[in-house]
């Protein structure tokens, strides 16, 4: 079960300048048993590495890593029907917005012509210690992949959501090794998943802790993450939740990573509050998540 969010007008595979063909793997499940938001999340960074490998070619990002580096700013995906492991997709890439010191990309996952999810992406170049502008190799090289789509919209950041104690859920991550990335921070497909576990551990806690974690009716199918400043190894950060908005029936949530009292990530996610349970009766959990409410 996928739930019904507002998201752009589905796009088509022609719109995309570049398509890359793409195999699920037994590893990108979820317990349900289809492909995963944080595989979906992976699926989009292979994308966008391929994209610029190509497009910039070897010698640019050569001299690109030398001076600057790409680190990813924000990221969004939505679920528009179910991905399952058996037969092939389509990721078609393009670019949406192109910055002075940033540029976006917009994703759309196919299974045949159908669109079955689509995502979004801003980069950001830097020197190490600020953003620093593209230069003219750079712009020329991504405007040869831009495509009619408005640019990526972000989470609201208004001062409320970076106060710890607004969020009533709390969940406590330790980073591991594994995290990683060639960067040598926690990398992004990885905290896109810290989330994930944040709203399960939520979705469990209002259940009770049920064996095997909570239904799988109650995953979210948008998640909007910002990567707001950088997660180390080793640490030990606190990531917050909290209800914004109980629908009919959806749900939406805020999440929030810290680092002591200091904001470093955002999200922003969206997903049913219910779902069948084993006997196939409703498991409903608008009244129960009411008191997690936003406290800002």
């Amino acid at each position: 079960m996928t739930a019904t969010i507002t998201t752009p007008t589905v796009p088509e595979p022609g719109m995309f300048p570049v398509l890359i063909e793409h195999e699920a793997r037994y590893a990108d499940l979820d317990p349900s048993r289809r492909i995963g938001r944080d595989a979906l999340v992976r699926w989009f960074e292979d994308a966008r590495v391929a994209v610029e490998r190509d497009t910039f070619g070897a010698d640019l990002v050569a001299r690109l890593q030398s001076r600057v580096r790409l680190l990813l700013a924000a990221i969004r995906v939505d679920v528009l029907a179910p991905l399952r492991v058996a037969g092939s997709y389509r990721i078609g890439v393009g670019v949406s917005h192109i910055g002075t010191t940033s540029f976006s990309y917009r994703y759309a996952v196919f299974a045949g012509d159908e669109c079955v999810a689509t995502g979004e992406s801003t980069s950001v170049h830097t020197d190490g210690t600020a953003p620093a502008p593209l230069t003219d190799e750079v712009r020329g090289a991504l405007t040869t992949l831009r495509i009619d789509s408005p640019a990526p919209s972000r989470p609201d950041r208004g001062e409320a959501r970076a106060v710890r104690e607004n969020y009533p859920f709390r969940w406590d991550v330790r980073t591991r090794f594994t995290d990683l990335d060639t960067n040598r921070h926690v990398n992004n497909v990885a905290l896109a998943a810290w989330y994930l576990d944040g709203l399960a551990e939520l979705h469990s806690d209002v259940l009770g802790y049920p064996a095997g974690g909570p239904l799988d009716g109650l995953s979210p199918s948008s998640l909007s993450v910002q990567y707001l400043e950088e997660v180390h190894y080793p640490g030990i950060y606190q990531l917050r939740v909290a209800v914004t908005d109980i629908g009919e029936d959806t749900v939406r949530y805020v999440c929030g990573l810290f680092d002591e009292r200091r904001l470093i990530g955002l999200a922003e996610a969206a997903g049913f509050h219910h779902a069948p349970g084993e006997d196939g009766d409703p498991v409903e959990l608008a009244e129960k998540l009411a008191p997690f409410r936003f406290r800002g």
